[in-house]
């Protein structure tokens, strides 16, 4: 009997993209990372990633070199293009969950904690999760939720920036007044 786990990937794209950006000295998130992490952990068999593409045109190239299958959740007018997004990744995972009961773990890429009670109902149903996410975007709520949880910016491969030094304000020049108030010696005390 084969006991490969079987992994099924889906990325909220956007949150971790801009996570990146904006946490991690605006690095461009890149998926190899957290390809190299989940091959030890068994075969990839689904790869998923949501958002609008039409603002990661870049990003899209590297995830299809990938081969993560891009759903796009185009802005609508009057419309929640994140909640949109998130709500089918929702139903597309649980829908996995039931149909495909071959897929062992469930790999959920986010740092939202609106994803929460996803990871509850899949451990439920007797799947593994690991989550992903950028370490400062990520909700504190999910990493206890999760079997597992994986920092984006602490996998092998991810180059951080270091972050550059804040130079403190040097005081300015004291004036010749503010000079001579400070070397005049104090008034003697009267009796």
């Amino acid at each position: 009997m084969d006991s490969e786990e079987r992994l099924a990937v889906f990325l909220d794209y956007e949150n971790l993209a801009l996570g990146a950006r904006e946490h991690l000295g605006g690095m461009t998130f890149d998926f190899g990372p957290i390809a190299d992490a989940l091959a030890v952990r068994g075969r990839v068999v689904v790869r998923r990633a949501y958002a609008d593409w039409s603002y990661f045109d870049e990003d899209r190239r590297s995830l299809t070199r990938h081969q993560v299958e891009l759903i796009e959740m185009p802005q609508r007018m009057g419309a929640s293009r994140k909640n949109a997004a998130d709500i089918k990744m929702v139903v597309d995972a649980i829908e996995m969950a039931f149909e495909r009961d071959y897929i062992s773990t469930f790999v959920m890429c986010t740092g939202d904690s609106d994803f929460s009670p996803l990871v509850h109902k899949l451990r439920e149903l007797n799947k593994r999760v690991i989550g992903v996410g950028v370490e400062k975007s990520t909700s504190r709520l999910l990493p206890p939720a999760c079997d597992e949880f994986l920092f984006y910016d602490r996998l092998e491969g991810v180059e951080v920036p270091e972050p550059t030094p804040v130079k403190r304000a040097e005081p300015a020049p004291a004036t010749r007044r503010e000079t001579r108030l400070k070397a005049a010696p104090d008034p003697a005390p009267t009796p």
